[in-house]
């Protein structure tokens, strides 16, 4: 499992972000739209932002352009921590503006594509980050599509796999690869995983390895000629 790395332009609509002191050195809790936990964060550093976005962790920062560069790790988890994920990012894949009050113990982002408020987190031990840390639930078998869909912006699209616990769930992406496992074109797959934690992981990699433990059924997909 690796990060995956895609440059943004987001032109933010407010001030720069790093030119907000009291900003700097904060750390926010997502309140509302209400979504399952663990929830969201957001923190702000001199010279890029980071947080937890439901499943993965992300980084950002500015590149010479001025445009912003995202980088998430890509683990599996359950669908409706994934949905809280994709549109989070997919929010601050936007431009946004940023709205404080006062005393900066809440923050308001708000873009076309809607209003994500947060509130300050109180202060945590040092080293200590809650939501990097968060237990997630990571399940043991899925059913894998045959199709790839597009799940990165810009040139060089990375194409992921689809994925779902259920059959009578939608499809969702899945972010790097399962070890062990090729699909074959045309066919789509149950499989059975075991999860492994990586004992200090690279800065730009994820935690957490996806290993394919066996094949449980695989079944060609058949297409109608019209």
């Amino acid at each position: 499992m690796h990060w995956k790395t895609t440059t943004i332009i987001v032109a933010l609509l407010s001030a720069p972000v790093m030119a907000r002191p009291n900003l700097i050195g904060t750390d926010w809790q997502l309140e509302s739209p209400k979504v399952a936990e663990p929830l969201p964060t957001l923190s702000f550093q001199a010279k890029g932002i980071s947080g937890f976005a439901g499943c993965n962790r992300f980084t950002g920062h500015r590149n010479a352009e001025g445009q912003w560069v995202l980088a998430t790790t890509r683990m599996m988890c359950a669908p409706a921590m994934m949905q809280t994920e994709q549109a989070y990012i997919g929010f601050l894949s936007q431009p946004f503006h940023i709205k404080t009050d006062g005393k900066a113990q809440q923050l308001v982002l708000s873009g076309s594509a809607g209003e994500y408020r947060f509130v300050r987190k109180p202060e945590q031990a040092a080293g200590h980050n809650a939501a990097a840390t968060a237990p997630v639930q990571r399940p043991q078998y899925l059913y894998v599509s045959s199709v790839r869909k597009n799940c990165s912006a810009g040139a060089g699209q990375m194409q992921c796999l689809q994925v779902r616990s259920r059959e009578d769930q939608p499809w969702q992406l899945f972010y790097g690869e399962i070890e062990g496992f090729t699909p074959q074109a045309g066919n789509s797959y149950y499989l059975k995983l075991r999860y492994e934690e990586v004992n200090q992981p690279p800065a730009d990699a994820s935690s957490v390895r996806t290993i394919l433990e066996r094949v449980v059924f695989s079944e060609t997909i058949s297409r109608k000629v019209q």
